[in-house]
């Protein structure tokens, strides 16, 4: 991933390897960026609204999108269509209802999730030029929201695993997220008799070949989110600040 520290001041990180192979794709993820100011998108808690606002504006601007779309998140396998029928028409939208994940085809919307250690899944239909963007942690992957979220595609525009693409962003790895028996059993790998680590992207990766997307398909981010020097929030690292990662069609006339 590379930095892209824009004239905005949005410190983001795009995906390369799909930047250059799908450049009609705007992908990445934003970082902590300065630490006497840091980039927080969430909209919750005790987050300063005015300045979470502005900095969803920015990240929207950077994107040159006319809109971004998210949703209140809730560890559960709700996705989102979005059409062009009902896609926002400008600015920085809340979905009326929760969800852990959106797809469209539309160029110029912009999806979103926020995540500090939870794992962000980027999927694209190259073919069909639809994406999707998930929000994966432990509770979503047992419960199967990425399954949900190839589902989606394939009602929607006919997505065959074999033609998805799959990307694991940032997340906490499997050396540092210690939890108890019961988290390993909810997603179906044997159960230690006591807290130990567990890798949630392994799982997710073990899942998307289950489906039928190949293993040459799928690419998993190096970045820990708590013991990596790469800048991104960490719940676990005791940070209440959230990322975004974003996923859009770009429209017509934007360049990478």
């Amino acid at each position: 991933m590379t930095d892209r520290l824009e004239e905005s001041g949005v410190p983001f990180r795009a995906v390369d390897e799909w930047t250059d192979r799908f450049p009609w794709l705007f992908v990445g993820i934003t970082h902590s960026g300065c630490p006497d100011e840091p980039f927080d998108l969430r909209r919750f808690g005790d987050a300063p609204p005015n300045r979470a606002v502005k900095h969803w504006r920015d990240l929207l601007s950077l994107s040159g999108f006319g809109s971004v779309i998210y949703a209140r998140q809730i560890h559960g396998t709700a996705v989102l269509v979005h059409d062009a029928a009902d896609a926002p028409d400008a600015g920085v939208c809340e979905a009326d209802g929760p969800a852990d994940g959106h797809t469209t085809s539309v160029a110029g919307l912009l999806v979103a999730i926020t995540v500090a250690d939870c794992v962000p899944v980027y999927v694209v239909d190259a073919e069909k030029r639809a994406v999707a963007l998930l929000h994966a942690g432990w509770r979503g992957t047992a419960a199967g929201i990425l399954a949900t979220g190839l589902s989606v595609l394939n009602e929607r525009w006919q997505s065959e695993p074999e033609h998805l693409w799959v990307h694991l962003g940032p997340a906490i790895c499997g050396n540092c997220y210690e939890v108890g028996p019961e988290v390993f059993e909810a997603l179906g790998r044997p159960a230690p008799s006591g807290p130990a680590p567990v890798d949630v992207r392994a799982v997710l990766v073990s899942q998307a070949q289950a489906a039928g997307v190949g293993g040459d398909q799928i690419s998993v981010s190096n970045d820990c989110t708590l013991c990596g020097e790469s800048g991104f929030f960490s719940h676990r690292g005791g940070r209440p600040e959230r990322q975004a990662a974003v996923l859009g069609v770009r429209p017509l006339g934007v360049r990478p």
